[in-house]
């Protein structure tokens, strides 16, 4: 899943080895300004990409944190992408 909004770019990965843990990609900026600096590793040096893992409970508060955190002006600029079975990722 894509998360696009003005707090961040964000792609949420659920892994193959614990049904429980998502991967969430973004900028170094992006997660820092959400999650702690120390949880958040290297992915791609290159592309300027880093990740975190997270607990589907903490990914849902990660959403519910960013939908309550939009401000009027924002939902134009929010966007969720669909995700259907073809588009899945496994990490």
């Amino acid at each position: 899943m894509n998360i696009s909004s003005l707090n961040g770019t964000f792609k949420i990965i659920q892994t193959v080895k614990n049904q429980d843990e998502l991967l969430v990609l973004g900028s170094w900026a992006d997660l820092i300004k959400i999650f702690d600096s120390k949880r958040t590793f290297c992915v791609d040096k290159q592309k300027g990409l880093f990740g975190i893992y997270l607990c589907k409970q903490e990914c849902a508060d990660l959403l519910a944190y960013l939908v309550q955190n939009i401000d009027y002006h924002e939902w134009e600029d929010f966007s969720l992408e669909k995700v259907t079975p073809t588009s899945r990722y496994l990490a």
